[in-house]
C-alpha cells in the first residue's frame, strides 16, 4: 500500500468510527475520535523520522478531520472557538514543517 492510500485508510477509519459513536449518542468519543486523527496527521508532518511521502500526504489530506471536525464543533455551543484553535494550531505546524520546502 503507498503513501497516499496509507494516510487515506487511516482517516477513513477514525471517521467511520466517530460515525458510529455519533449514532450511538457517544458524542465524547466521537470528538476524541476526530481529534485523534487529526493529531496523528499533525504529528507525522512535524515528525522529521516520518519518511516525506507519508508526510506530504498527512499534510495533503489533514482537511478531511478538519473538516469532520468543524461540521461537529458548529453542532456544539461555543464549538466554533475549539474549532478555530484547532485550524491555526494546523496552519502553525504546516508552515513550520512543510515537507515540500
Amino acid at each position: 500500500m503507498d503513501a497516499p492510500q496509507q494516510v487515506a485508510e487511516f482517516i477513513r477509519t477514525g471517521c467511520e468510527l466517530a460515525k458510529w459513536y455519533e449514532r450511538q449518542s457517544c458524542t465524547l468519543l466521537q470528538e476524541l475520535y476526530l481529534r485523534r486523527v487529526f493529531f496523528e496527521l499533525l504529528n507525522h508532518i512535524a515528525d522529521p523520522l516520518v519518511h516525506t511521502c507519508i508526510r506530504q500526504q498527512c499534510l495533503e489530506q489533514i482537511y478531511k478531520p478538519l473538516l469532520a471536525l468543524k461540521r461537529y464543533y458548529k453542532a456544539r455551543r461555543k464549538g466554533l472557538n475549539k474549532f478555530y484553535l484547532l485550524e491555526r494550531e494546523a496552519r502553525i505546524i504546516s508552515h513550520e514543517f512543510n515537507p515540500y520546502s
